[in-house]
């Protein structure tokens, strides 16, 4: 299993993971996420302060993570997503690590991180494990969405 860089011949690896865990997990939530970035993975993390990353085993996308700028001094953790049958392995650790990796070399100060509440595998391993932790929660139609933060330095 490795990280690496998203390549436009991921795109349909991506879209695939990440809306069969939505439909099968937490299919309440897709209206909370809409799909646009992952029709075009490359302009949606095009800047050179953003980047898309994927865990692959084999040829098969297993995993995936985005680093959206949000401002000069804060990113967006994105699309945390893993394959049902490849987690408990380490895949979402490794990464988390490597998008922290990549924004504190960045110069971001804080990144963010938005799930629902019923999101919780993410959301545990972020506050757990990565240091995160939950700034504020707010209710979106009948979904409640939790905020985590973490500093960087």
């Amino acid at each position: 299993m490795k990280i690496r860089s998203f390549d436009p011949q991921d795109a349909e690896g991506v879209k695939s993971l990440i809306s069969s865990v939505m439909s099968r997990e937490y299919p309440a939530e897709e209206k909370a996420y809409q799909y646009g970035d992952l029709d075009d993975v490359v302009a949606a993390y095009g800047s050179l302060r953003e980047k898309f990353l994927v865990a692959e085993e084999g040829a098969e996308v297993i995993g995936a993570v985005g680093i959206k700028e949000d401002s000069s001094a804060t990113a967006l953790l994105r699309r945390l997503f893993v394959h049902p049958s490849h987690r408990g392995r380490g895949v979402g650790s490794m990464l988390v690590d490597t998008a922290m990796d990549f924004c504190k070399m960045n110069g971001y100060e804080e990144v963010v991180f938005r799930a629902t509440s019923k999101m919780t595998q993410a959301i545990n391993l972020l506050a757990t494990k990565k240091g995160f932790a939950e700034k504020e929660k707010y209710l979106f139609d009948d979904l409640e969405i939790v905020i985590l933060h973490h500093k960087t330095h």
